[in-house]
């Protein structure tokens, strides 16, 4: 799965949110003397990039933060971490972040080396436990046929060259939906696939950023639709690539679970290359 997806699709942040052990796994990780917070300072240190950097990333997406427990304090709180020495006795308010909110920051920030090694771990933590459900351990002690599972890889790539992915991420899809029909590890081969998706491409939101003056994602998606590019498509609620558009985009897949319904769909995600740019008026 491209660690991509996790800047783009909550679903797959939420499904992940828990996984705070893979903080300490990817390189130490100071936090305040209660040992459950950080500050913006503690996490910009940790993910090797500017104050700044954090402090954007927390306006662009504040309310899935404050989800995971991010919030500001002020007053007799605030006060335990002045006693401490940790902030000036001047200092009117904290923001302070727990770990799950630090490890989501990993998932939702693009520039930072350390985040995309965040990324990639908890993705192989995903692949494990997919691997290693029960359900999946059961099927895969039945006989195999290889040459079927050969035949449902083509058939399945096939597929997804048919609504416009890449070959490259045909063959992931393929390859993953074989894995969870057969119960069969192909962990191994996704690994040599050579992706094409390896380029670089942006969500609505990181284009508004690199226009001048910057606009909405809101507004950026209203000017592909105007330029003909994507189209809104009511009963799915999400927006739906056209053929003008694929050329300057990816369709990436992305697997949801519904612990609900006990059911994995897929959902794709359009991801935009910067020659779309010029499209855009």
């Amino acid at each position: 799965m491209n660690t991509d997806l996790l800047l783009e699709v909550r679903e797959l942040r939420d499904r992940l949110a828990d996984r705070t052990d893979v903080l300490e796994k990817v390189k130490a990780l100071t936090l305040l003397p209660d040992d459950l917070h950080a500050t913006i300072d503690m996490v910009a240190s940790y993910y090797e990039v500017s104050r700044k950097a954090i402090e954007s990333l927390i306006v662009d997406h504040r309310d899935e933060l404050e989800s995971d427990g991010l919030r500001t304090i002020s007053g007799k709180e605030l006060s335990f971490f002045k006693e401490e020495g940790v902030i000036s006795k001047n200092t009117p308010s904290l923001v302070i972040i727990p770990r799950r909110a630090i490890l989501r920051i990993g998932m939702l920030l693009r520039d930072s080396q350390v985040a995309k090694t965040v990324r990639t771990y908890l993705l192989n933590v995903e692949e494990e436990a997919r691997v290693e459900a029960p359900q999946v351990i059961d099927r895969a002690v039945k006989r195999i046929s290889w040459r079927e599972v050969y035949s449902t890889v083509n058939y399945k790539k096939k597929l997804g060259k048919l609504i416009g992915l890449s070959d490259g991420t045909a063959t992931l899809l393929a390859l993953s939906h074989t894995e969870r029909e057969f119960g069969v590890d192909l962990s191994e081969y996704k690994r040599h696939v050579r992706d094409d998706d390896l380029e670089e491409t942006f969500s609505p939101t990181e284009l508004g950023k690199r226009m001048s003056p910057p606009v909405s994602a809101q507004r950026v998606n209203r000017m592909l639709e105007d330029a003909g590019l994507q189209q809104w498509d009511e009963k799915s609620k999400s927006w739906v690539l056209t053929d003008a558009g694929k050329p300057y985009a990816k369709l990436l897949p992305v697997d949801v679970f519904h612990p609900d319904k006990n059911v994995s769909t897929t959902k794709y995600v359009i991801r935009w290359r910067l020659s779309v740019l010029k499209e855009l008026k």
